[in-house]
């Protein structure tokens, strides 16, 4: 089955400033035949409570970070119909049909941090065997609170990246290819505006560190 033309954003409300609305519009420019769906916090909402079971759901409600909230959503997404999701502060400048191929079932990149593969950018056919063991080790940290002050390990790049490993080392699918970083340039992780997409709100550093990922019963 092939990758589904579409791409995946999200940010918590639709209020984004001008500039990354531009960048918005010139990837969905240079994308006529993918369709476009954006998520606010509302809109994903409903999708976790009407695509996972009651305790996914509450587990995910107690998330208390929107950035651990976001990696959730991205494995779940695109888990659940396929697609291509970008980080709304993400930017590509390139067609898409130019980097996937027809019998492309899923495409991983290395990031900038060596040994981790990077998820700002996922490109996955639905149901995925490495996307369905992220998601099992996601569930099961938010489940035990495994890593209660930091989300890179809890819901990020790092469980994604040993999820990845797992799968390739117990031979469970040959359905991937592997790039070298960043997509080699077809997808890029930060537009250079980004800032402002984010003076109003709070880095997700500094909600970890002030904060637990999960709410307190």
């Amino acid at each position: 089955m092939a990758i589904p033309k579409v791409i995946y954003q999200t940010f918590h409300s639709n209020h984004l400033p001008f500039v990354t609305r531009q960048f918005i519009r010139f990837m969905r420019f240079r994308n006529p035949a993918y369709d476009y769906q954006f998520y606010d916090d509302a809109r994903i909402d409903q999708f976790i409570e009407e695509e996972f079971d009651e305790e996914i759901n509450n587990l995910y409600q107690k998330i208390n970070i929107g950035a651990v909230k976001a990696d959730f959503f991205r494995y779940a997404i695109l888990y659940k119909k396929g697609g291509v999701y970008l980080d709304v502060d993400g930017y590509t400048l390139k067609n898409l049909d130019k980097m996937i191929r027809p019998d492309d079932h899923c495409i991983v990149t290395n990031e900038g941090n060596p040994g981790l593969y990077a998820q700002y950018a996922l490109v996955f056919d639905k149901g995925h065997p490495f996307l369905e063991r992220t998601l099992e080790k996601v569930v099961d940290n938010l489940r035990t609170n495994r890593h209660p002050h930091d989300g890179h390990q809890m819901t990020g790049p790092t469980v994604f990246t040993a999820a990845v490993n797992e799968c390739i080392a117990e031979n469970i699918t040959d359905r991937y290819r592997i790039w070298g970083v960043d997509y080699n340039g077809f997808l890029n992780p930060r537009h250079p505006f980004r800032k402002r997409l984010y003076k109003k709100g709070e880095h997700w550093r500094e909600a970890q560190a002030a904060r637990p990922i999960l709410k307190e019963e």
